[in-house]
């Protein structure tokens, strides 16, 4: 009888830790944040600049490489006078150029990851895209993902 309720205990004790695990995980990288603090919600107010980044390792894969590549499609294809103007800011940062340390901890990054940011007033309003990575070599439905982050930043999109 004891061995059969130890026995329970491991997979019930792993669950938790497992739980416990993703809880944590999901809380790591807020997908608004104000100098580092969560922000309760998306100002409506347009973005005064928006800061799209692009963050990679030093080792570059294929997947990585073409979100780089569709980011900068994107931008250059349907922001073209945003980013000549200066509206729009494309950064491509190295993770682990100790030089980027600082710009790598205001946006959490710590994997090959893309960042918008609209920023207002001053403060920074970051957005991890994420749903790139469900659509790598699928253009259209990239390009789509990056174009409405950032019109919704811009106030362009619409509802």
């Amino acid at each position: 009888m004891i061995k059969a309720s130890s026995r329970l205990r491991k997979p019930v004790i792993l669950w938790m830790i497992l739980t416990v695990c993703l809880i944590l995980l999901s809380g790591c990288s807020p997908s608004l944040t104000t100098g580092g603090h969560q922000t309760p919600e998306t100002p409506s107010a347009p973005a005064d600049t928006v800061e799209v980044v692009y963050f990679h390792r030093s080792q570059r894969c294929s997947g990585c490489l073409y979100a780089e590549a569709g980011t900068q499609f994107t931008l250059e294809n349907y922001f073209a006078s945003e980013l000549a103007e200066g509206k729009i800011v494309f950064k491509v940062i190295d993770l682990g150029d100790e030089a980027n340390t600082a710009i790598v901890e205001r946006y959490g990054a710590y994997t090959s990851s893309l960042f918008i940011n609209g920023i207002r007033d001053g403060n920074d309003y970051i957005e991890e895209v994420t749903d790139i990575w469900l659509v790598l070599g699928k253009d259209s439905e990239f390009i789509a993902i990056v174009k409405d982050k950032i019109e919704s930043c811009l106030g362009e999109k619409q509802s």
